[in-house]
């Protein structure tokens, strides 16, 4: 018993110390050699499973664009086609704007169609229109760029203001970047030499040229000023819109007082009495178009000097003699008259 004693570790390590030292050393270096194995199968599940996913994601997103390119025509919008000429549509979005791309059977067609002779010369600006419960038609000019690569033009529309502030007014929803092409709208082309146009496609179920014959009149102008194209009203009794447009460029800015300080006014008189207030405008450069608008909700201060707590935008507009002008606080100068 005594000798099994002797020859036990601890009765070993009790006689020669360093032992105990040479053990320690030992372990520490499996322990080191262990977590390192362990360390490096960690990392290499980690890539496998960083690789794995980032594949997965992008096969995803490419699934996900496919079937929204696939269902934006035919499933999300079932938007008709009004020109033979059209092989295709898709619609995207971001925080900013909403864009349709369009591709055309040939380049031919697709010039011909935005009035060009190549594709940076098109004289054609893409305008959708939109279209709110009580029928009244309202149109938001875009951009246009023409893809000669692929026949395809991309209507881009980004300013959406006039129309967010018109539909809250009258149908009390909101729209954004993400929904307002679920509201029925049409895209229209605009002629810039001659006012002409035509409707390419749309989810309404007219074109804009046969809803213009009855919603958005000509306005019953006098008395209007040198460079001045056409008026065109658009209205109800939430709001009025009194879309001028110019001649050119240069009857735009000067009859805008070159835009730095400029102020599109207008009055009326009733029972001897001269009432005055300021249009809020959008300017629309690519058709040299100014946008005046005038809501329900700033009529109410004008209604209670008027003695008129009843009266509507499209009573005060249908009913009133208008005078519309500029102002750049030096001077004023007269654009026209309404009814």
């Amino acid at each position: 018993m005594a000798e099994t004693n002797k020859k036990s570790l601890g009765h070993k390590i009790q006689k020669n110390p360093a032992l105990l030292v040479f053990i320690i050393i030992v372990f520490a270096v499996v322990i080191f050699a262990v977590a390192n194995v362990t360390s490096a199968i960690q990392e290499k599940s980690k890539e496998n499973n960083e690789t794995t996913t980032e594949v997965i994601t992008e096969k995803q997103e490419e699934t996900d664009t496919t079937s929204a390119e696939a269902g934006a025509v035919s499933k999300d919008y079932n938007i008709k086609k009004f020109s033979t000429d059209i092989k295709s549509v898709v619609t995207e979005n971001d925080e900013n704007s909403v864009s349709l791309k369009v591709e055309y059977k040939d380049k031919a067609s697709l010039l011909k169609i935005h009035y060009a002779q190549d594709v940076n010369n098109a004289q054609a600006v893409p305008v959708f229109c939109f279209y709110l419960k009580d029928g009244t038609q309202v149109k938001c000019p875009g951009e246009l760029r023409l893809l000669e690569d692929s026949n395809t033009a991309v209507y881009t529309l980004s300013v959406i203001n006039d129309y967010a502030n018109a539909v809250a007014l009258t149908d009390e929803i909101t729209v954004n970047y993400d929904n307002i092409l679920d509201n029925a709208f049409n895209l229209y082309l605009h002629n810039k030499n001659d006012g002409t146009g035509k409707t390419l496609l749309g989810t309404y179920e007219k074109t804009v040229e046969d809803v213009s014959l009855t919603v958005t009149e000509k306005a019953n102008v006098s008395n209007v000023t040198q460079g001045i194209k056409t008026v065109e009203i658009t209205k109800n009794d939430e709001f009025v819109w009194v879309d001028i447009y110019y001649n050119d460029i240069t009857s735009y800015t000067e009859l805008n007082n070159d835009f730095i300080t400029n102020f599109v006014c207008f009055g009326f008189e009733k029972g001897g009495v001269n009432f005055k207030r300021d249009f809020i405008t959008t300017e629309y450069d690519s058709l040299n178009m100014v946008r005046c608008k005038f809501d329900s909700y700033s009529l109410k201060g004008l209604a209670d000097e008027m003695g008129a707590g009843d009266i509507t935008v499209n009573d005060l507009f249908t009913d009133y003699v208008i005078s519309v002008w500029t102002s750049d606080y030096d001077k004023d100068t007269n654009l026209f008259t309404i009814n």
